[in-house]
């Protein structure tokens, strides 16, 4: 019997990554859901073996980004458990309040921490699994502030992460992987809160909605059939691209 391919999510337990793992492992993946909340990864991941009634679907492992350490345990779990790695989600994230005369310098390097440095570590320590995969798919969670602007902490560190995507191109393009970026514009979700955009919830996402050509925010599987399309063999053919979910609201201003 042939394993199946695996697949690691970040931030696997959150809105978008719960939704991400659960595309995955409905596509016959085994995804490793890799969060900083273990109980709540491990919660998830239960939930997924469940729903496949099988318990070779999802497992969860506890990941900081923040923490080289923790990244490269990540890695050497995947490589004992599995021998492979196929699917390298890049979902984890954070963002601060402020704008760039409010924003600390603990709050801007503690963002390019989690959202780009982290991310680079983990590129780094997983390439030599993706690169022997017989079809590697490397997908970045970014952002629509990339274009438009938006908190200068997290605007810089998605613009870093389309970057540091097209350098993935190059890394696995000779083994035919893939590498591709997921820019969102608002979801629904406790990140966009987190951003203390507007006077309140409703006032925000009136406007969002309001700006947006389809009439509506994303929703967090929205962002997870995107992701699972870059992560699929239809897209093997496409590398080095930015896929704006956002109902068209990448053309409008800054928000």
């Amino acid at each position: 019997m042939t394993p199946s391919p695996v697949a690691i999510v970040t931030g696997g337990a959150g809105a978008f990554g719960s939704a991400i793992s659960r595309r995955l492992a409905a596509a016959g993946n085994h995804v490793i859901i890799a969060d900083l909340d273990l109980a709540r990864a491990e919660q998830v991941a239960a939930e997924l073996c469940r729903e496949a009634a099988s318990a070779d679907a999802a497992s969860a492992v506890h990941l900081d980004l923040c923490d080289t350490t923790s990244i490269e345990a990540l890695i050497a779990h995947t490589t004992a458990t599995h021998g492979r790695l196929d699917i390298l989600v890049n979902n984890a994230g954070y963002s601060p309040a402020g704008g760039l005369d409010t924003t600390s310098l603990a709050d801007f390097d503690r963002t390019m921490q989690i959202n780009l440095r982290g991310v680079f570590v983990l590129c780094s320590a997983a390439l030599p699994l993706l690169q022997v995969s017989p079809a590697a798919r490397a997908v970045f969670v970014g952002s629509r502030t990339w274009l438009a602007g938006g908190n200068p902490a997290y605007t810089a560190s998605k613009a870093g992460v389309v970057g540091l995507s097209r350098t993935v191109v190059h890394a696995l393009g000779a083994s035919g992987g893939t590498s591709n970026v997921v820019a969102p514009g608002p979801v629904d979700t406790p990140l966009v809160d987190n951003m203390n955009m507007g006077t309140s919830r409703e006032e925000n996402f009136r406007r969002y909605a309001e700006a947006t050509p389809l009439g509506r925010v994303a929703t967090a599987d929205d962002v997870a059939a995107a992701v699972a399309f870059f992560a699929s063999p239809d897209a093997s053919f496409i590398t080095g691209e930015v896929l704006h979910v956002t109902g068209g609201l990448q053309l409008a201003p800054r928000l």
